[in-house]
C-alpha cells in the first residue's frame, strides 16, 4: 500500500468485472467529447485494448472510433497492456499484431509547425531482454528525426512517462528505463522536445524540468488517483503549449468510477 501511496495511486475496492460494457460507455463519451470539441487530431496514449491480441476488444475499439468523423485524425499510441502477454514483457507477435491494426507503432508526423513523435514505450522499460535492437532503433529514430527535422518546435507521445518525479528517478515498470531516459532526455536539451504526453499511470501527474513538461493524464478508463476519467486538451500557442484535464461528462451515463 505504502508503495502505491508514493506513486500517488489509491488502492480502492474494484468491482468484479465480467465484461467491458462500462470501458465501451467510456470511450464512446470520450469519442463524442471530441467530437464537439473538433480539435485537429486525438491521440489515444496506450492501453487501447486491456487484453494483448484480443480482436474482439479491437474490433470495438475500431467500431468506436469510426464515429469519430473523419476530418479529425486519431493518432494512435501503444501500451503495455498493447503489446505485452504478461503486461510487462513486449512481445514481437503482439507487436505484429498491433501495427496490422493500428499502423506503426512509432511514427512521426506534422501538424502547424510542430513535429510529433510517437514511440512504443514498452520497449524501453524493464524487464525488456528480448527486443533490444527495435528498442535501440526507436531512440535513434528519435535522435533522427529530432535533429533533421524543419520544424521548430517537437512534442513526443507515449505510453510510458519519461519520468514521474524526477530525471534521476529509478527503474521501474512506471517510467521510461534509465538507459534510454538519458538518451532521450540529453535529445529534449539538444534539440529542443518541449513535452512528453504520456498515459499508463491512471492518474494525472504533471513534472518539469528547466527543458521538457512530462504531462502524463489520467485515463479514459479506471482512474487510480484522485481525478475521474476524462482527457486532456491542448492548445497550441506561440508561447507554448497549455492543457487542461477534463472529465468526462457522466450526468446523463452515470459515474466513471
Amino acid at each position: 500500500m505504502s508503495a502505491a501511496a508514493n506513486r500517488g495511486q489509491i488502492l480502492k475496492k474494484t468491482p468484479k468485472i465480467t465484461g467491458f460494457a462500462d470501458e465501451t460507455r467510456l470511450f464512446s463519451l470520450a469519442i463524442e467529447q471530441v467530437q464537439r470539441s473538433n480539435p485537429a487530431f486525438m491521440v489515444v496514449s496506450g492501453d487501447i485494448i486491456n487484453d494483448a491480441g484480443n480482436q474482439d476488444q479491437i474490433a470495438e475499439v475500431k467500431r468506436i472510433a469510426a464515429l469519430l468523423d473523419k476530418s479529425i485524425t486519431i493518432r494512435w499510441v501503444s501500451g503495455n497492456h498493447d503489446v505485452a502477454f504478461d503486461r510487462i514483457s513486449p512481445d514481437q507477435e503482439l507487436i505484429d499484431i498491433y501495427r496490422e491494426n493500428f499502423g506503426p507503432d512509432y511514427y512521426a508526423f506534422s501538424h502547424e509547425n510542430i513535429r510529433f513523435l510517437v514511440i512504443n514505450s514498452t520497449l524501453l522499460t524493464p524487464p525488456n531482454t528480448l527486443l533490444l535492437k527495435e528498442a535501440w532503433d526507436q531512440v535513434a529514430f528519435v535522435e533522427h528525426e529530432a535533429a533533421n527535422t524543419q520544424y521548430q518546435r517537437i512534442v513526443l507521445f507515449s505510453h510510458h512517462p519519461l519520468f514521474i518525479k524526477s530525471p534521476d528517478e529509478a527503474d521501474s515498470n512506471w517510467s521510461i528505463e534509465k538507459k534510454y531516459r538519458n538518451p532521450l532526455l540529453e535529445m529534449a536539451k539538444k534539440h529542443g522536445i518541449e513535452a512528453n504526453f504520456a498515459g499508463h499511470l491512471h492518474r494525472n501527474n504533471i513534472v518539469s524540468t528547466d527543458y521538457i513538461e512530462v504531462v502524463t493524464s489520467g485515463p479514459v478508463g479506471y482512474p487510480l488517483g484522485q481525478d475521474p476519467s476524462g482527457l486532456r486538451r491542448v492548445e497550441v500557442t506561440p508561447k507554448g503549449l497549455k492543457h487542461q484535464y477534463h472529465p468526462l461528462e457522466t450526468t446523463q451515463t452515470g459515474n466513471p468510477s
